[in-house]
């Protein structure tokens, strides 16, 4: 009977993970909603990134809500964790559906209330869901179930901007989404980039004459100053074919007059009603996800998950103070978290804004899809791996599915992509990456310290290289790598934080839920970097501001190393030996 009681109750695990898909789902999901926020609400950088603060602030509200509330009264044994997850899920459905008020009003703070709220019922299903998980079966492989359900949550972040993409913009295009051709000249590839931004234009003066619901004058105010901007392409379009044989300097001048003119056009307030109209497909997945949520929220409540022993729960009740600042691990682990959040978000959500650079290939926002979802498709990679120490398998098949893995993960996401009709041959090249990224696993093993400080350093490496390569094209991947290298960062973190903290470990683990407050904030200083661009459009040091803004992941990913390389010496000081990782990922 005791053997029995020990087995992961995989049935019941399998109904759960479903709640993790949909954290990856919708988290992945805002960095499509930021570009297109940004262009039709006429935000700064820094404003756009307000989406990430609202979904990852309502993280730290709910925890400290439910962490103030449980001091008084356990909710967990009081109602229940199917019934609190329930009403974690119903939460979430909420702020779905008010997406479609929201797409109506076409209002930005009214999205963001959503946004909020959908993140609110997150922390209290995050709450519930990861102790949920390692109660269902052996303590011992508990981790292991995490490691699971993290790699599940990956394949919804892998899913989502795929998904997303196609509900607002359709099936992509594989002519427009193709790479470069490699052939062009300089002045060749400015016009190219000229004239593509006059398509743009000339696509929303056609949709703005058939708008019958707006002021017809202030339509043609905007179409007037539309005209202008297309005027103005036009002069230079011209000036560039008669000068075929332009010199760096000209070619350069060129570019900068582009990035006025599209400044300008950034700048332009389109009509009310036409504002709604572009939006209105936001309604569509948010629509579905609430349906979904409330589906899975009444098959919590009929399913055959039980709730952990309440006697388990009260041997872990320790009346006693518990104070922080006793753990040097945990109060740098909780900067460590409340830095790896951000830095996992902020690479992604200012990206979009990295690539629509002229420097960087001035992609638009309906092509900004694969590359989001190859940068979460790299944590799903990193998790993918990691999940394989979970089986007992001999060293042989081991060292053959370390190769392996990462591969089927790349596959997944190579053919997600093709499917939504993008071409993305030019990902084949990112397999350096992941080779790269195998070969430091293996160097870092199961050490948790050891691992996130070669992470850590990877991380550094990765975003230098992405600053200085003279190669565009390729350095945009030394930034998306950054998802490899935070793949693995949360389990290893967590496990150092809360090492040596005994039965303050559920006290310790909610602080640290907490400190995802991360992805909200530097996110935002990563944005208002970038908007120097506004002011002084020069750049520095020869390259934007918007570029010359990831040397702030730089900063985050020194502190994860020096955490990996200072916990583990804190830790013998207290006498504790770290053993190996398997737990799962954020």
């Amino acid at each position: 009977m005791e053997s029995k009681q020990q087995q992961t109750k995989w049935s019941q695990f399998l109904s759960l993970i479903v709640v993790f898909f949909f954290w990856g789902f919708v988290a992945a999901s805002n960095d499509i909603l930021i570009p297109v926020f940004k262009k039709w609400f006429v935000l700064s950088q820094v404003q756009s990134q307000l989406v990430a603060w609202a979904f990852y602030v309502a993280y730290f509200v709910g925890s400290v809500i439910f962490f103030l509330i449980s001091l008084k009264s356990d909710i967990l044994q009081k109602f229940g964790y199917k019934k609190t997850l329930a009403v974690g899920l119903g939460l979430s459905a909420l702020g779905a559906f008010l997406f479609v008020p929201a797409a109506a009003a076409a209002n930005f703070w009214f999205f963001l209330t959503a946004l909020f709220i959908v993140g609110l019922g997150f922390s209290v299903q995050q709450i519930v869901a990861n102790p949920l998980a390692i109660k269902m079966g052996s303590p011992q492989t508990g981790a292991h179930r995490l490691t699971l359900a993290g790699g599940i949550n990956s394949l919804g972040t892998t899913i989502g901007p795929i998904l997303v993409g196609i509900a607002l913009f359709g099936m992509g295009n594989k002519e427009d989404s193709a790479p470069k051709n490699q052939n062009l000249s300089k002045i060749e590839i400015v016009k190219n980039e000229y004239q593509t931004h006059k398509d743009e234009l000339s696509k929303n003066i056609i949709e703005l004459k058939k708008d019958t619901q707006d002021d017809p004058v202030k339509v043609n105010e905007v179409i007037s100053t539309i005209e202008k901007n297309i005027a103005d392409i036009d002069s230079q379009i011209t000036s560039i074919d008669q000068n075929s044989g332009a010199s760096d300097a000209q070619v350069d001048q060129y570019s900068a007059k582009l990035g006025e003119i599209k400044q300008k056009s950034t700048n332009i307030t389109y009509p009310l009603e036409f504002v709604k109209e572009n939006l209105k497909m936001v309604k569509v997945p948010f629509i579905v996800l609430g349906v979904a949520f409330i589906l899975v929220a009444i098959f919590m409540l009929f399913s055959k998950i039980e709730d952990p022993a309440k006697e388990e729960e009260a041997l872990i009740d320790e009346p006693a103070k518990f104070n922080i600042f006793h753990y040097p691990q945990l109060y740098l682990g909780m900067l460590a978290i409340f830095i790896y959040v951000g830095v996992e978000v902020s690479i992604i959500s200012n990206l979009p804004a990295l690539l629509h650079t002229k420097e960087f290939g001035g992609v638009l926002e309906h092509n900004i899809a694969p590359f989001v979802s190859l940068y979460w498709g790299s944590l799903m990679i990193g998790r993918w791996n990691g999940s394989i120490n979970v089986f007992n398998t001999s060293k042989t098949t081991n060292l053959i599915l370390k190769f392996v893995v990462p591969f089927i993960a790349f596959g997944i996401i190579i053919f997600s992509n093709e499917l939504s009709g993008k071409d993305v041959s030019a990902f084949y090249i990112y397999a350096l990456w992941i080779v790269a990224f195998i070969i430091m696993s293996f160097i870092g093993g199961k050490n948790a310290g050891k691992t996130l400080m070669i992470f850590g350093i990877a991380g550094v490496v990765m975003m230098f290289l992405g600053l200085v390569y003279p190669d565009k094209d390729l350095a945009k991947y030394f930034f998306i790598s950054g998802g490899l290298f935070c793949s693995i960062m949360w389990p290893s973190i967590f496990d150092l934080a809360i090492a040596g903290l005994g039965k303050n470990t559920g006290k310790a683990s909610s602080f640290l839920v907490m400190m995802i407050l991360g992805g909200g904030i530097i996110p935002l200083v990563q944005g208002w970097i970038c908007d120097f661009d506004k002011s002084s459009p020069d750049g520095i040091m020869g390259i934007t501001w918007t570029h010359f803004s990831y040397v702030i992941p730089i900063l985050c990913f020194v502190y994860l190393a020096f955490y990996g390389f200072v916990t583990p010496k804190i830790l013998k000081k207290q006498g504790i030996e770290m053993g190996e990782t398997t737990s799962g990922g954020h």
